[in-house]
């Protein structure tokens, strides 16, 4: 297992699915290759218990959100990459602040944030039946909101 892997809370699941990486990802996925099965098309089963997609525009977030929600297991561990602002490569039509409206139409939430590399940082996702405890002030899903009074 990758370092990153590890902080992206890996836990030996016996299959990954990481979806729209750049090139400069190739290197984790072979890692990741040696120790579980990578999946790097939209698999036709759902249950997959790790997902990460990568998004740049807000076309490619709604879509890929939609993607992995489907393919997901029901609390799987769920994470969207997404350039940062800082970021010399790329460009990007969302933030860690906005953008996420259609996670929050399908009751996720936003639960921990990790820095991939210079240029990406990815958002992990949880259905609000799953957070034990909400303890920010805001919330982006209906269930997110009755419980934060936000």
């Amino acid at each position: 297992m990758t370092p990153l892997f590890k902080k992206l809370n890996f836990k030996d699941e016996e299959r990954i699915c990481i979806l729209n990486a750049p090139e400069s990802f190739a290197s984790e996925m072979e890692s990741m290759s040696e120790v579980t099965e990578v999946l790097s098309d939209i698999p036709n089963q759902s249950g997959v218990p790790f997902v990460l997609a990568f998004a740049i525009t807000q076309q490619e977030l709604d879509h890929y959100s939609r993607v992995v929600t489907k393919c997901a297991g029901s609390d799987a561990k769920i994470w969207i990459a997404y350039p940062k602002k800082s970021s010399k490569k790329y460009k990007c039509e969302f933030d860690r602040d906005s953008g996420w409206n259609v996670l929050g139409d399908m009751g996720y939430e936003p639960v921990r944030m990790v820095a991939i590399d210079a240029d990406w940082s990815a958002l992990r996702f949880r259905r609000t039946e799953y957070i034990k405890t909400l303890t920010r002030g805001f919330a982006i899903s209906e269930e997110g909101k009755k419980r934060t009074s936000g």
